[in-house]
């Protein structure tokens, strides 16, 4: 029986089988037999194979083994291949094509992220990538980036009576809860929370927090922020609370708080929230420009799936002292 052994994680290794039978004479013969073919695209048994390791690889090797995560990723893998292979060849009918200089200046891009070129081919290492591989994957990222940049050229910005139909039908999303906003100075005990307050007669509170607040915000000056009502149970108190220095207790210690400013509950106006309106119609047009272009190119193709082979395909993982 041949095996892919996938990198994975410490005391797990992950196996894919690629044996129809369990023959190894019949390995060469079903590693090059294709899963799925769209028009002349090709996804060969051992392709699907790397990359089913691949995503397997993150799993525990329970999640590994279990049936509707490994069926779960089959069909993305196949999904996948099916989108990429319509996408180059329409990209192709389109003339896009990208430049080597191009693309050499995205690699360069990229590498530029880590600190050496050994900690760069340790992460693809992490990925059982090759170089020429990432940079193919790389390649096929930007010829989509054009192929979505086209499709998205169509698309006609929203009118003014859309954005405003949008803004009533999802008013509920706009709504703001009472807020405060508050500072505070944590520690874990009474008698040290005692001698702040004593000391917060004469010194600034921003600085106080710095010195003695256990919690993080303290090192600026305990800013917590704007905390909608309802949000952290032992906040809320404080809501109803007169104005002046509060004390909370809570899991994490002692709280004093200063509360800075309140705001109360409102539903944000629609210039408030205009732009994020633009961005949600903005995106649901681009999906279905998407869809109803992908579905276009699905018609015009010829698309082959060998559901028994993807599925004669077999997981099995083993500790690493087996």
């Amino acid at each position: 029986m041949k095996f892919l052994k996938s990198p994975a994680k410490t005391g797990l290794f992950l196996f894919i089988a690629l044996a129809l039978a369990g023959c190894p004479s019949k390995y060469q013969k079903v590693s090059t037999k294709p899963v799925a073919k769209v028009n002349d695209h090709v996804l060969t048994t051992k392709q699907f194979a790397n990359q089913l390791a691949r995503k397997l690889r993150n799993f525990d090797a329970l999640a590994a083994k279990d049936p509707s995560n490994i069926h779960r990723v089959k069909e993305d893998i196949l999904k996948d291949f099916l989108v990429k292979s319509l996408t180059l060849d329409w990209a192709r009918a389109q003339k896009i094509v990208i430049s080597e200089g191009d693309l050499d200046k995205e690699v360069d891009k990229l590498r530029g992220n880590y600190p050496d070129d050994l900690s760069f081919r340790r992460a693809l290492a992490q990925e059982n990538l090759s170089f020429s591989e990432w940079r193919e994957e790389l390649r096929y990222s930007l010829v989509e980036r054009e192929v979505f940049k086209i499709l998205n050229e169509k698309i006609k910005q929203p009118t003014e009576e859309e954005v405003k139909r949008y803004y009533e039908e999802n008013k509920e999303r706009y709504k703001k809860k009472e807020r405060i906003y508050l500072r505070q100075i944590v520690v874990d005990e009474d008698a040290k929370a005692d001698a702040i307050k004593v000391d917060l007669k004469t010194a600034d509170f921003a600085e106080l927090a710095k010195k003695y607040s256990i919690t993080p915000e303290g090192k600026t000056g305990g800013v917590v922020g704007w905390i909608e009502k309802g949000t952290v149970d032992y906040f809320d108190p404080l809501f109803s609370a007169a104005s002046g220095l509060q004390t909370v207790k809570s899991p994490f210690g002692v709280h004093l708080i200063k509360v800075e400013k309140k705001a109360p509950a409102m539903t944000l106006a629609l210039e408030d929230v205009r732009s994020q309106i633009l961005r949600a119609l903005r995106a649901q047009r681009e999906q279905a420009e998407y869809v109803a272009w992908l579905d276009a190119q699905l018609r015009s193709s010829k698309v082959l799936k060998d559901y028994d082979l993807m599925n004669s395909i077999k997981i099995d993982t083993r500790g690493s002292n087996d």
